[in-house]
């Protein structure tokens, strides 16, 4: 995939201001519609389709308490801490590369791959997918898109 416009990247941008949910149980396809729609060639349709979609984003849940390397078990399953959990990734991206962060937490994360109907597994495939068809390369918004998913 080949998003010579930027457009993807704009795109998760926007979403990344928005929870990972919607009416406290519909999961948000917003992120992985966008890259969906700049890998069929469709990327001159995303700001608007984004613009219609509006409505149904929810802001993330606050932060609750920070997920840390010693403590995260405490957090899985809460999707209370979903903030968390990205802040944490986030974390975890910047010091590491996404490669290693994947390998390292996949395992470990793998166990609830069936929560909240497999989005959070489609939308990790989905920000993997970008990663590793860009030659653009880990731009902060696809980190930040990993950081989200995971």
């Amino acid at each position: 995939m080949t998003d010579t416009t930027g457009t993807l990247d704009e795109a998760l941008e926007r979403l990344h201001d928005s929870g990972p949910e919607r009416h406290g149980w519909l999961s948000n396809h917003a992120p992985m519609a966008v890259e969906a729609l700049v890998r069929h060639g469709q990327a001159a349709t995303v700001h608007r389709w984004l613009d219609r979609y509006a409505d149904k984003l929810e802001e993330p849940p606050p932060p609750y308490a920070p997920v840390t390397a010693d403590g995260w078990r405490e957090a899985l399953g809460d999707p209370a801490r979903s903030t968390d959990w990205t802040r944490f990734f986030a974390r975890e991206l910047a010091e590491r590369p996404w490669r290693a962060v994947l390998a390292a937490w996949w395992p470990r994360l793998l166990p609830g791959i069936a929560a909240g109907a497999t989005h959070p597994v489609i939308r990790t495939g989905h920000a993997v997918r970008t990663l590793l068809a860009s030659p653009e390369g880990a731009t902060a918004p696809r980190l930040a898109e990993l950081a989200h998913a995971l």
